[in-house]
């Protein structure tokens, strides 16, 4: 799997990392207008884009930790004000996981607050858009939503993710969120990667109907 992963990587990257295609402007006109309207939300929760409250944010976004299963670094792209980095860690800590956060986010007001949400992690806050930043290092745990780019780049951004931000022997979580107001169910995350040949070692959902949907697959070690 990971031959293909880099196979994938060569094919769609140049030689610095950077993604040969951009994003179509009508994409990141919505990604500009969703930034907008979560740096004018104070409640953090509103300012990730989620309005369910306290009890549904822990049920449909603690699943993300079925797949830390060790303590280690955990990036988050598209962080936003770093609200569910702050609380996958002492989630994680409640089960004696040490989680080192790391977040990235193409909106500059958002890292703004991120920074002052871990201050203790500001310099692991970054400014980037998701499919043309190039990570400093690789992690242990990288999650993405399968929706910060377009469908049709999924596949590039995925094999990108494995082969630029995943440490060896490292986990890629690929996340999906549906919406219980709209009756929208997520997008299925686990049949895409497995439609890409990786190797799902697991998987997880909440909410009833389900309304998340997580999927993840393992970076294999570097060879001796």
């Amino acid at each position: 799997m990971l031959a293909a992963v880099e196979d994938s990587r060569s094919r769609h990257t140049d030689s610095n990392g950077g993604a040969r295609r951009g994003l179509p402007e009508d994409f990141v006109a919505e990604l500009d207008r969703i930034e907008a309207s979560c740096v004018a939300q104070e409640d953090p929760m509103l300012a990730s884009g989620f309005g369910g409250g306290a009890t549904r944010w822990r049920a449909e976004r603690g699943p993300i930790l079925e797949a830390v299963d060790s303590s280690g670094s955990i990036l988050d792209v598209g962080c936003a004000n770093g609200y569910l980095l702050e609380c996958l860690v002492r989630w994680a800590a409640e089960r004696g996981i040490e989680l080192t956060p790391h977040g990235v986010d193409r909106s500059e007001g958002l890292i703004v607050r991120a920074r002052a949400r871990l201050p203790e992690f500001a310099g692991n806050m970054h400014v980037g858009d998701a499919w043309t930043w190039v990570p400093p290092a690789r992690f242990d745990y990288v999650y993405a939503l399968y929706d910060c780019v377009p469908l049709d780049y999924l596949p590039e951004y995925t094999a990108r993710l494995m082969g630029m931000a995943v440490a060896p022997g490292g986990r890629l979580v690929l996340g999906a969120y549906g919406s219980r107001s709209r009756g929208t169910a997520p997008y299925d995350v686990c049949g895409f990667l497995e439609r890409e040949g990786y190797d799902v070692v697991g998987h997880a959902a909440a909410g009833s109907p389900p309304v998340t949907s997580f999927a993840w697959v393992d970076r294999a070690l570097a060879p001796d």
